[in-house]
């Protein structure tokens, strides 16, 4: 399916079983875009599921919808790049980085607590509307998973699920991480504001995090992020 003359992409977790869209793509499509009975609009489930589907029924609280073409793993990434990243103080950093690294292509994003980090907790339900326009905003089929708010250790215990596992801190040992051979999926660990501590670098090693560089500049937490996550889509 062309994705270059989609004027909205919408988003419907469950569209095989109920059909319609959510309320608030139900009223953005009848009211705002004026979508009527029997014209085509595009879905995705956000599991890489693409659906080009005919409005049937154009009720602005439940607009339901009769599926004519199913495209599954649509665009697949060729690779599966996870950020483990702290949350800023400024909430707009970190929102800007869950915005346009869904935008570039991340497959998931675990928030982590820190000794360094500010924010005690997340609004996880923001974050995931902000990576819900992000996903619509660049036609993407794929929404990344996020976690809650994690302690360090628990995030570690979570980081077992990989074998090639990164950590972008600037120390004498790191290497560039365009020089290294990548897997199919990975893990890289952006540290906070404050950096990483003694004690959370020697765990990540411990751990088997290989220490790599993203340039010579120091960067903020959200660019960081952004620029990694834009570097690994590209190697």
């Amino acid at each position: 399916m062309d994705s270059t003359k989609i004027d909205f992409l919408f988003y419907s977790p469950e569209i095989e079983k109920n059909n319609c869209l959510d309320a608030v793509d139900s009223l953005h499509a009848v009211k705002v875009l004026r979508k009527k009975q029997g014209d085509i609009i595009q879905v995705t489930d956000g599991l890489g599921g693409w659906y080009r589907c005919s409005i049937s029924d154009p009720n602005p609280k439940s607009c339901v919808l009769n599926i004519l073409e199913v495209e599954k793993d649509y665009n697949s990434p060729k690779r599966r790049i996870f950020v483990g990243i702290c949350p800023t103080k400024n909430a707009d950093r970190i929102e800007y980085f869950i915005e346009k690294s869904v935008e570039i292509g991340v497959s998931g994003i675990f928030f982590i607590k820190t000794q360094h980090t500010y924010p005690k907790k997340i609004n996880l339900e923001r974050f995931r509307k902000i990576a819900i326009s992000g996903m619509k905003q660049s036609l993407k089929a794929y929404l990344p998973e996020m976690t809650d708010l994690l302690s360090f250790n628990s995030f570690l215990k979570q980081s077992t699920r990989f074998t090639q596992k990164l950590i972008a801190h600037l120390d004498e040992q790191a290497i560039d991480v365009t020089k290294i051979p990548l897997e199919s999926d990975l893990l890289i660990l952006i540290g906070p504001e404050g950096d990483f501590s003694k004690e959370e670098l020697k765990l990540a090693h411990e751990n088997k995090f290989k220490t790599v560089t993203l340039g010579e500049n120091r960067l903020r937490t959200e660019t960081a992020g952004v620029v990694a996550v834009s570097i690994l889509n590209l190697l």
